[in-house]
């Protein structure tokens, strides 16, 4: 399974004053606050699909200043968007206690593939985070990738806790995104129909 192994992640977002320096959790963005949902998403019903149990419904979308499709539960809201050429992204969250989020990465998709890779791992360890599993090759609809599993610790008001990811490098034609799932439980079982689904349809393009 493509997402079997999903870890949980737990308080990966931030305040803006201290997410604008933490690169790997790609927080730094400003809050969409009240612009319209229309500015970072239009409709692609192409991926629609109607509900079928136990699956919600998916209605297709394009998403990061068009240059990226998938087909996402209907019930997803945008916490999060910004079209800023070169670091793009859109955070989605979802009432089954999870956040979905694409983000665009300004490196090259004629860079070679091991040097982008480096970068992002760079970029995973200059923030203090650690890779606890990494290059998992993965395919989705229209896109190649690695899968990585990221660790970090995040302090908290009693004491610091241990706060895990999974991202997702993946790059089309014309761009490089990273695909991050952050949820709360111990894993996603009760969700990976629909996250599988989110994940495999994506076309960047």
């Amino acid at each position: 399974m493509l997402l079997g192994c999903v870890c949980v992640v737990a308080g990966c977002g931030g305040a803006p004053d201290t997410a604008a320096k933490n690169r790997t959790f790609y927080d730094w963005s400003v809050a969409a606050g009240g612009a319209s949902s229309a500015q970072f998403e239009q409709r692609w019903p192409k991926l629609d699909q109607a509900a079928k149990e136990p699956s919600p419904e998916f209605i297709g979308v394009t998403v990061v200043r068009g240059g990226v499709h998938l087909s996402r539960p209907k019930n997803w809201t945008i916490r999060e968007a910004s079209n800023e050429p070169g670091r793009s992204f859109i955070q989605y969250t979802s009432p089954k206690a999870y956040s979905f989020g694409i983000y665009e990465r300004p490196d090259s998709p004629n860079d070679l593939w091991r040097d982008v890779l480096i970068r992002y791992e760079d970029d995973v360890a200059s923030v203090g985070a650690k890779i606890v599993g990494k290059r998992v090759p993965v395919a989705t609809s229209l896109g190649q990738g690695r899968i990585y599993t990221i660790e970090r610790t995040v302090e908290a008001a009693k004491r610091p806790f241990i706060s895990r990811s999974r991202e997702i490098v993946l790059r089309g034609a014309n761009r490089i995104v990273i695909v991050q799932i952050v949820h709360q439980a111990e894993n996603l079982s009760a969700v990976e129909d629909e996250l599988l689904r989110a994940v495999t349809t994506l076309e960047v393009l």
